[in-house]
């Protein structure tokens, strides 16, 4: 990391979900109280960490982003070469794992509990938890990415025809 983290009300976040497999969905939102703009990288063969980390650098968002979410209990990502790439620290997230294992570790705010993974140190992690969880199981960068991704929006593409009944 060559950033310098300090964690703000507003910090600047992109959460990223490759549960969709026609799209990488990526939500940026400032703390857990707002969504700056969605992140939808188109379909590739294969997510390689440097397609990824050049299509995050090249978004306008990326002056102003302090930190990367991730949540892939499918491990498609590369968090170590993206974190690296961009320079941008990454938080992966797993919301179904009971115990800690594969260097994750048990964070909890208020009655909500989250297995995380980062290189961020122990209380930076807590106050970026504590930030960005609004609502749900997940932080808000994920959850918002999350829905995006399994929303019909980013499906399959339906065109209607127009049709006009005052034709003769």
């Amino acid at each position: 990391m060559t950033r310098k983290l300090s964690v703000k009300k507003e910090i600047r976040t992109l959460g990223l979900d490759p549960c969709n497999p026609r799209r990488l969905m990526g939500a940026v939102t400032r703390g857990g109280n707002y969504v700056d703009g969605v992140l939808v990288l188109p379909p590739k063969p294969t997510l390689k960490a440097t397609w990824i980390a050049s299509a995050i650098i090249r978004t306008r968002f990326f002056p102003e982003l302090r930190l990367i979410m991730t949540h892939d209990p499918e491990k498609q990502l590369d968090p170590k070469e993206i974190e690296r790439l961009t320079k941008l620290p990454i938080i992966t997230v797993d919301s179904t794992r009971k115990r800690q294992s594969d260097g994750f570790k048990s964070y909890k705010v208020g009655a909500k509990q989250l297995q995380v993974k980062s290189s961020l140190p122990s209380e930076i992690l807590q106050e970026i938890l504590s930030t960005t969880w609004a609502t749900g199981i997940l932080p808000e960068p994920l959850r918002i990415a999350h829905l995006l991704a399994r929303s019909r929006f980013f499906g399959k593409t339906h065109v209607s025809k127009p049709t006009n009944k005052f034709a003769s």
